[in-house]
């Protein structure tokens, strides 16, 4: 399979034959180019191999179906220093193409269990990140902002109180793509009088107030051209597969990182190793999982800008209403301008969308939207802010520009796993033609603790004009895999005989669609499923020129990985798509004839 893999994927590389990599996107000459402007068509194929059929892998009962959160004396995930002598928790966002938003908590968290806490003052606090392209020599200096956040759970059936580190977050700007730059955070505690040290004496006071200076990070710059790697996520959690996924996905040395929702897993927790009572999950969530998840994550994060959206877990709502409070405070997006943040409030009825829906471009590579499905109140009708906003970003997209189209939401819209079935039919319906309309590329989801790969597909056919789906939900959480695929388990969920019941709709997304095309529930895995496989793990997407790119997905056999999954992705031109065979085949017939030549190529590019 890899030989074959290397003939297909080479492919790509005809674009860069004879030309530097700082002009891959221009590719006019080759072969594969001309066989795509003659074709005038815009096609979306998935070079699937004679002995790559659509594979179904059980889950390996030799396998951990899941495993325990890191415990909480494990040095990754310990407060290294008391009060506010250490930041920690260092992450950075990508904002736009020359500006980072560079992200870090000071302080310590306080518990309680009867008195509400009130939020860390935030009056004089100091956020400033220094930065220079020399490790020695930090030449310049942004200031930002910083935030804290308090959760009462006092009235609730387990009390319980938390008030948040300081969370700070300072943009830089002017930043020049792949430059390397290398950077310090500096946070102090503002007034003395903070709910955490108004025990302390006067001269620790005055030590608390004082600045104080991380250790030197860096990070670069994604450069505006190909190749680029992204690492792919979601639903890691914090447990000791986590651990093996992370290691695995920073070895594999991505450029940017998309994570895809359901961050720590702080509401499945009473206390630090005490899981939830279920018939309490959603009226608690043990907070100081946000800071041992900032912890386990720093060593990748704080040196790879990455991008992400938001799942279930974060809504962790209260009762006044607000929902995505933590994951607001520390996690904020360029939502509504490429500004600096500034405020950064819960999702409430009256802002039902408050940082939970953005988009980021690379110009010249690919731009990213990420969407929600758990905004209060949500009905995905074409009124409401997000699906305006999302149009409205579809169409002002220069596909000749910016090639590579990619959406992110949680919930999948294309699953065949018992998990989740169809559970986000109301955002597939409401949504999809617009995908379909503007020639989304692909489409990454988590939420369903399994891997799954589609060909193109819309409206459950395959569909070469369609995105390539991928469920990537099998970062490693608490809750474990999902083993059981639909097609294995009938007629167990009750709703595969009558969906109308509505038992496959959680509380926290209350929509009810129902979609019937053919079996409600396939009884064999579907056609438009290519790969499928219950095992913990991580996704790499190499965009390596403006038509073709490379997927792989490697399971976790910890304490190694293996790559189980990978396919080309081949885009064609940006006219309307006309679903033309002849264009299919010339397209495939000039890649086939100059494998050869493009093979050393592909190597030299994908592992420099």
């Amino acid at each position: 399979m890899t030989q074959l893999y290397i003939i297909y994927a080479a492919i790509a590389l005809l674009l860069i034959s004879g030309v530097n990599s700082s002009s891959i996107s221009s590719a006019g000459s080759s072969p594969v180019a001309a066989a795509t402007a003659a074709s005038a068509d815009r096609r979306l194929l998935v070079k699937v191999l004679p002995d790559e059929q659509p594979k179904s892998v059980p889950f390996d009962s030799h396998l951990q179906l899941r495993s325990p959160d890191i415990k909480p004396s494990d040095p990754r995930i310990t407060k290294q220093a008391p009060g506010c002598s250490l930041p920690e928790q260092v992450h950075i966002t990508f904002w736009s193409a020359t500006s980072v938003l560079v992200s870090w908590a000071s302080c310590d968290a306080v518990l309680g269990t009867t008195q509400p806490p009130q939020p860390r003052p935030t009056a004089g606090v100091k956020s400033t990140v220094l930065y220079g392209t020399h490790a020695k020599k930090l030449s310049k200096a942004a200031t930002g902002v910083a935030t804290s956040y308090a959760y009462d759970y006092s009235k609730s059936r387990r009390p319980g109180t938390y008030a948040s580190p300081l969370l700070h977050h300072v943009l830089l700007t002017g930043l020049v793509p792949g430059q390397q730059y290398f950077y310090k955070v500096v946070g102090d505690s503002g007034s003395s009088s903070s709910s955490s040290s108004s025990s302390s004496s006067s001269s620790d006071a005055v030590r608390e107030h004082s600045p104080k200076t991380s250790k030197t990070f860096n990070f670069t710059v994604p450069r505006t051209g190909f190749p680029l790697r992204l690492g792919v996520l979601a639903d890691p959690g914090q447990t000791y597969n986590t651990s093996q996924v992370l290691a695995g996905l920073i070895a594999s040395k991505p450029q940017m990182v998309l994570l895809g929702g359901d961050f720590g897993y702080a509401d499945d927790w009473f206390g630090p190793e005490l899981p939830i009572d279920w018939a309490q999950y959603g009226t608690f969530t043990y907070q100081p999982k946000w800071d041992t998840w900032g912890r386990l994550f720093e060593p990748l994060l704080s040196h790879v800008p990455f991008m992400h959206t938001h799942g279930n877990h974060e809504i962790e709502p209260l009762p006044t209403g607000e929902r995505f409070k933590a994951y607001n405070a520390r996690f904020p997006v360029p939502q509504r301008s490429s500004a600096a943040p500034t405020k950064f409030s819960a999702a409430t009825a009256a802002d039902p969308f408050a940082n939970l829906y953005h988009a980021v471009e690379l110009p010249g590579v690919f731009k990213a939207l990420f969407l929600t499905s758990y905004s209060p109140g949500q009905t995905f009708s074409r009124q409401e802010e997000q699906y305006r906003w999302l149009e409205q970003q579809l169409a002002q997209t220069d596909r000749t520009k910016t090639p590579w189209l990619i959406v992110a939401t949680h919930a999948p819209w294309y699953i065949s796993y018992a998990g989740h079935f169809r559970e986000n039919e109301c955002m597939r319906e409401a949504c999809e033609p617009l995908l379909l309309k503007h020639k989304v590329d692909m489409v990454f989801s988590g939420h369903t603790h399994a891997y799954e790969r589609t060909k193109p597909l819309a409206n459950y056919q395959v569909d070469e004009c369609g995105p390539v789906y991928f469920t990537i939900g099998d970062g490693g959480n608490i809750e474990g895999l999902y083993k059981d695929f639909i097609d294995t388990v009938q007629p167990k969920p009750a709703f595969c005989s009558n969906p109308e019941i509505g038992t496959q709709f959680p509380s926290y997304q209350p929509q009810k669609c129902i979609t019937r095309i053919g079996e409600y529930c396939p009884s064999k895995q579907p056609p438009y499923s290519a790969y499928r496989e219950p095992s913990f793990g991580f996704g790499t997407l190499e965009l390596i020129n403006a038509t073709h790119a490379h997927w792989k997905w490697t399971k976790n056999l910890m304490p190694r990985w293996k790559v189980a999954d990978q396919v080309t992705i081949v885009r064609g031109g940006n006219a309307a798509c006309k679903g033309s065979q002849a264009g299919g085949a010339a397209l495939a017939k000039g890649a086939a004839a100059n494998a050869a030549a493009a093979q050393a190529a592909f190597h030299q590019v994908l592992y420099m």
